[in-house]
């Protein structure tokens, strides 16, 4: 067994001697998963129990069509795009995480920001957390950087045998778990972080590429964007390691049926269960109503998630954004 980590980069655990990673693939610490074609072909031949319930569900995320926060480089914000595509300013460091604002092959996108990718401008970082085609777009990360052309990239282990050779030279650092990326020390400081995920974008690539979450730590406080996951254990461990995170921005869709997605996704009550392991005192819900990837009706997610603070007196907590909406923080 190797274990992989980048040299460059300090650990924030001194008992973590990097990610193990045997027969060309990233390993996990527990439940060892993978996509089985047959469980795939279940999903998509065994009838959906909620298609009548889905094809009547009409609900769309609202969009915002202000520019506001374009120009602002004072005030610390999160702007969501869609999916798991955030615009993130602290210090006025502006970031954007898992950018992808098109359609995806045989996937159409059913909400868009009211404006392109070529008009987001101002981005110092990029930050990738895994490589699925949902989280990471080629035509999205070019476009930035024709208009961002002194952005660099963050991200996770392997993620260069992806973006290469579509970023050319631009500046990119890929980290392990509990790693922190070298930024300077006046900006906010990111730490990459474990999930319970997977990667793969062809047939023979599975886990060759790290998938992660990213914390940020700046002036005292502490913000988490959760990338794409299922509920495990890693929660509470980060939780316990960084206390005091404000907001998490965590994925609640994309769950059904629970045993094609609960290796990879939470649905909306894991995810507030993961939200109080944080510590988190406000949560952005994320991964929901921009694709169709699963089989709840669009509008769950967003019904459950409510219900579920609400159940946890955490109703007031919850912060539902509209696309485009800017949370001031």
């Amino acid at each position: 067994m190797q274990y992989r980590y980048n040299p460059d980069l300090p650990f924030i655990r001194d008992d973590w001697q990097g990610n193990p990673f045997k027969d060309g693939a990233y390993q996990y610490l527990q439940d060892p998963f993978f996509p089985e074609w047959k469980t795939i072909f279940k999903m998509v031949t065994t009838p959906n129990p909620q298609r009548r319930e889905k094809k009547a569900d009409r609900w769309r995320i609202p969009v915002r069509r202000s520019t506001e926060w374009m120009n602002e480089r004072e005030r610390d914000f999160i702007v969501w795009l869609g999916h798991a595509t955030f615009v993130i300013q602290f210090g006025g460091v502006r970031y954007i995480t898992d950018p992808v604002l098109h359609s995806m092959p045989m996937v159409p996108r059913i909400v868009f920001p009211p404006y392109p990718a070529t008009e987001i401008t101002n981005i110092d970082y990029i930050l990738i957390s895994h490589d699925h085609r949902d989280h990471c777009d080629k035509k999205t990360i070019k476009e930035l950087l024709q208009v961002n052309p002194k952005a660099k990239i963050l991200t996770a282990l392997g993620m260069d045998r992806t973006v290469r050779s579509w970023i050319k030279d631009t500046p990119m650092q890929m980290a392990g778990w509990y790693q922190q990326f070298d930024t300077p020390s006046d900006e906010p400081q990111l730490t990459f972080l474990p999930t319970r995920h997977w990667s793969r974008r062809g047939l023979h690539d599975f886990n060759r590429v790290l998938w992660g979450a990213f914390l940020f730590e700046y002036q005292g406080t502490r913000h988490y964007f959760g990338g794409d996951s299922a509920y495990q254990w890693h929660f509470a461990d980060t939780g316990a390691r960084f206390p005091g995170i404000d907001v998490a921005m965590l994925a609640i869709g994309a769950y059904a049926p629970d045993y094609m997605m609960q290796g990879a996704h939470m649905n909306p009550e894991e995810a507030v269960t993961a939200w109080q392991e944080l510590g988190a005192n406000r949560m952005v819900p994320m991964h929901y109503g921009t694709y169709d990837l699963s089989n709840e009706p669009i509008s769950e997610p967003l019904h459950r998630v409510r219900a579920a603070a609400a159940n946890q007196g955490r109703g007031e907590d919850l912060m539902l954004s509209a696309i485009n909406q800017v949370l001031y923080l």
